[in-house]
């Protein structure tokens, strides 16, 4: 740790990075496979200090954050609602965050993560509205980020950050990031978009609003559990085969001795969880028909949102075509709006 602070001290001094110091973090980090806590605070305090661009030190900031975030605290593979607090708050230290760096830390931690929470794909989502409006400098591959459109820049990081964040790759759309994308197209109404982006928007809102957006991060105790391979006896398990058979009156299952010994038998964590996945399958299936009906509420949201002054705009008219296409059922009261889209 003497030898990150001696580089963070020679960075401040300077203003700058340069190659030899990303070699050097590079070496003071990782010698001994581990992203520390301490570590972890000190890249923050070093991009907080660099004043330039050098793609090496994106690609170091990103990978070394998102090893500690991700691989080194249960849940393995999950970004937590703890640590995604924690990158949150150290990236809100600044007024604006580098594209290069630490917008490129929290898409990265996006598309590596099994599951973040919604909100944190919301956050970073916000911070390429903000890119879109302001601009926002190079990204990781030197791409400049235009403020006052959608560039290609602004695409690749909002394809990252959508089609990354959903569980399993299944796309799973938040209302947060549903909402933050109306902002981005509101604000870029009129500009010169990269040609992407209509379908892109109407895709994420169209998911939002006809797939079953459910997400969550196991919690620290859950996960401690799967990480220990145990066996128990499953005693409703038993219960319920025992109760079935008073149900369908097959008496002849209680004198036999495979029924007994397989209700007995411990329970092995595999077995468990394919059980869940075959449960969790099962719920997915239902919940998806369930959401592909446009109800009154769904119809009320995209209502209060779409066509503001009378006048949709084409994403909006991309996504209103895609909803007319895939809904298994549609509200009357969006009867007006898809004929305009039509139009």
């Amino acid at each position: 740790m003497t030898e990150l602070i001696q580089i963070a001290a020679a960075i401040k001094a300077r203003g700058d990075i340069a190659e030899a110091d990303i070699a050097a973090i590079r070496r003071a980090i990782f010698k001994d496979g581990v992203v520390s806590r301490t570590e972890a605070d000190a890249l923050f305090s070093i991009e907080h200090m660099r004043t330039n661009h050098l793609p090496g030190w994106s690609e170091l900031f990103s990978e070394a954050l998102t090893d500690y975030c991700i691989r080194q605290e249960p849940p393995e593979g999950y970004l937590t609602e703890e640590a995604a607090a924690w990158v949150m708050a150290e990236i809100s230290k600044g007024k604006h965050p580098s594209t290069d760096a630490e917008v490129e830390l929290l898409i990265n931690l996006i598309q590596t993560a099994r599951e973040v929470p919604a909100s944190f794909s919301a956050f970073a989502l916000n911070h390429v509205k903000t890119m879109v409006m302001y601009g926002g400098g190079k990204d990781k591959h030197g791409r400049e980020h235009h403020g006052g459109r959608i560039s290609t820049a602004d695409i690749h990081a909002l394809e990252r950050i959508l089609w990354g964040a959903g569980s399993e790759g299944h796309l799973a759309v938040s209302r947060e990031e549903a909402e933050a994308l109306f902002a981005i197209a509101e604000m870029s109404t009129g500009a010169e978009n990269d040609d992407r982006f209509d379908d892109l928007f109407a895709k994420a809102i169209g998911n939002y609003l006809l797939g079953a957006t459910g997400r969550s991060v196991p919690s620290r105790d859950v996960s401690l559990r799967w990480e220990t391979e145990e066996t128990h006896l499953d005693a409703a398990r038993l219960l319920r085969a025992v109760m079935q058979t008073y149900s369908t009156a097959d008496w002849s299952k209680l004198r036999d001795r495979d029924f007994w010994a397989e209700g007995l038998r411990p329970r092995t964590l595999a077995e468990d969880v394919e059980a869940a996945f075959d449960a969790q399958v099962k719920a997915r299936e239902a919940a998806d028909a369930a959401a592909s009906i446009m109800t009154p509420d769904k119809a009320a949201w995209l209502l209060d949102r779409i066509g503001k002054n009378g006048v949709m705009s084409p994403p909006e008219k991309a996504l209103a075509r895609f909803i007319a296409r895939n809904a298994s059922r549609l509200d009357p009261s969006l009867a007006r709006t898809l004929d305009k889209a039509r139009a």
